[in-house]
Formats: C-alpha cells, structure tokens, sequence
C-alpha cells in the first residue's frame, strides 16, 4: 500500500472518530447557550462531555445532567452543575468497568449508564454483576439495574431489589416482565403491605405479582429513561457468547 494511500486511510479513520465528538460538542454548547447560558460554561460543559466521549463513555447522562443542571440555575451555581458531572463521569468510569468485569465486551453504554446509576443508589458492585450476569442479553441487563435502582429509589432493600430482579431472569421472565416490578410494589403498598412486607416475600422466595394480577395497567409504576427493553436489542454480547440461534 503506498504512502499516502496509508496516510489519507488513517485521517479518514481518525476524521470518522472524531466527527461525533465534535457534533456532541457543538450540540450541548449550542443547546447551552440557546438556554441562555454563557460560553464559557457552555464550553466547560463540552470539555467534560468531549473527554467522556474518547473515553468511550456514553454522554447522554452527562448532556441530560447539564440541561437539568442549568435549568435549576436560580438554585444551582454553575461550579456546582460542573461538579456534579464530574463525578457522574468518574461512577460511568466504574460503570464501565463492572460492565467489562460482567463480560459483556464491547461494554453498551446502556449498561453502563444503568450500572453507573445502580451504583449511585448504593446498590454494590457485586449485587450490579449479579444482575448483569443474570440478564439474557445486554438490554436486558441495562433494564434490570434500572429496575433495581427504581425499586431502591422506592425505599425497597437493595438485597431485595436486586433479588426481585436476579431470580426473576433465572427464572426466565422476560425484561418486560422486570419492567413492570416498580409497578408491582406500587400495588402491594396500596393493598396494605408496607416495604418491609414486600421485602420479606422476595427474600422468602415470593417474588413479585404482575401488576395485571393486582387489577393494575401496565407502566403504572414504570421508571423513567428505561433503555430498550425488548429482548434481542442489545448489540454486544458477553464474552465466549456466541451470535448464532
């Protein structure tokens, strides 16, 4: 190969890498500034949001971050919207790397947004692979840890959160079927059960009723910003995995 066909190679690889860091870039700063925020923190916002990204981070809750951030700009100062990113983009950071440590490889960036926010709500590392591992495939772990993380934000233990999801892949219930378990607590709770009730079921073993089975519609509990969940979604696969039926 000569040269500088090897040369123009490498700057088109180089150029295509780089190209969506610099659209990322230049769709938060002008968002930012279309907001009414100055440059100056537009551009420390894309600075952090451009660093994640060659990290081969995913940016979208570092971006959702900064727009909530600057919303709430009447109560929150700007150095403090700064902190908070950074600290979201150091647990993506261990969402990452719990993700590789669970096999999956290429890590998704839902699953690690997912582990990276399970985390945050003091569910452990271990609890996070045991999901991950349980999961049938990589959507499927990124809506398990949001599950989990919904049904601790609901008060819930994490030891049972986690199991409610753990058991309920063994078992082979679908990530729909996860989907629906902060919607399930919901109708305990309005049956009469208090948390510590429906804790003690799923670590008895009980798991938890479809939302249909306690005369509730589906999504009444659903959380928030689930990544996909419909099996077969996810594109990478764990290691040793193989693509074939």
């Amino acid at each position: 190969m000569k040269p500088v066909t090897l040369l123009l190679i490498t700057a088109l690889a180089a150029a295509s890498m780089a190209q969506p860091m610099h659209a990322q870039q230049v769709s938060i700063r002008e968002q930012l500034i279309a907001r009414g925020a100055p440059a100056e923190f537009a551009d420390q916002v894309a600075a952090v949001v451009a660093a994640a990204e060659a990290e081969a981070l995913p940016t979208e809750p570092l971006v959702s971050k900064a727009l909530e951030g600057w919303a709430k700009r009447g109560r929150v100062p700007p150095e403090r919207v700064l902190a908070v990113l950074s600290q979201t983009q150091a647990s993506l950071r261990l969402g990452r790397e719990v993700t590789l440590g669970a096999g999956f490889d290429p890590p998704p960036g839902a699953v690690v947004a997912a582990a990276a926010g399970a985390l945050g709500r003091g569910i452990s590392r271990e609890q996070v692979l045991d999901i991950m591992t349980a999961a049938p495939e990589p959507a499927g772990a990124a809506t398990g840890l949001t599950v989990a993380a919904a049904l601790a934000a609901q008060g819930l233990d994490r030891p049972a959160a986690v199991k409610a999801v753990r058991d309920a892949f063994r078992a082979g219930r679908s990530p729909d079927e996860v989907l629906e378990f902060p919607s399930a607590v919901t109708g305990l709770r309005a049956h009469g059960e208090s948390l510590a009730d429906v804790a003690r079921r799923i670590l008895e073993g009980g798991g938890l009723p479809m939302p249909s089975q306690q005369g509730m519609g589906p999504q009444a509990g659903r959380p928030p910003g689930v990544p996909g969940s419909q099996p077969g979604q996810g594109s990478a696969k764990k290691k040793g995995q193989s693509n074939k039926p």
